[in-house]
């Protein structure tokens, strides 16, 4: 088969899964997570998450367990002196999703979202704090008639986010 009828199958496919596999290293999302300043002890500790589509298609992500929606769940590890910090905000159980819980990612745009890890993680003494993204997104498509999907249809996607560190600044009295 040649490429651009291997194309033009993988566009017309349902089950986006397979087309949206990237060569190599290329991903279709882009993850990156930074500080918003001030970052202070006892809060606010600010973070940007934003995903980036690569593609030359839009693409449509489940918000689900990111910052995209809020805190709903863990996504992000942080670690304190070498010891892991406790998620202390909401966990939530779901059935299958709703076509507003998925968010459209326009071609090679991005969406973003600022959550205060200062809500939901004990950031009481100032210093380096370390924040990694875990696990990744529950469903990603890129054929809108596709979503929602039930959960037994889903294709999740690994985020591969490079880390960062937090120099939290002391509260000033």
């Amino acid at each position: 088969m040649n490429r651009l009828a291997a194309v033009a199958l993988c566009l017309l496919a349902l089950d986006s899964a397979p087309c949206m596999k990237p060569a190599a290293d290329a991903r279709p999302l882009e993850c990156r997570i930074e500080a918003v300043e001030p970052l202070v002890a006892g809060g606010p500790a600010r973070i940007r998450f934003q995903l980036t589509n690569r593609t030359a298609a839009p693409l449509w992500v489940l918000r689900w367990n990111t910052p995209l929606e809020g805190w709903r769940g863990t996504i992000f590890s942080v670690s304190f002196r070498g010891t892991e910090l406790p998620y202390q905000g909401p966990m939530v159980k779901r059935g299958d999703p709703g076509r507003e819980e998925y968010l459209e990612i326009p071609a090679r745009e991005s969406v973003s979202a600022t959550v205060d890890l200062a809500e939901v993680y004990e950031l009481a003494a100032s210093g380096e704090y370390g924040v990694k993204v875990e696990g990744g997104l529950q469903d990603v498509a890129n054929d809108a008639a596709a979503v929602p999907r039930p959960r037994d249809r889903q294709q999740p996607m690994e985020l591969r986010c490079a880390g960062v560190a937090l120099d939290v600044k002391p509260k000033v009295p």
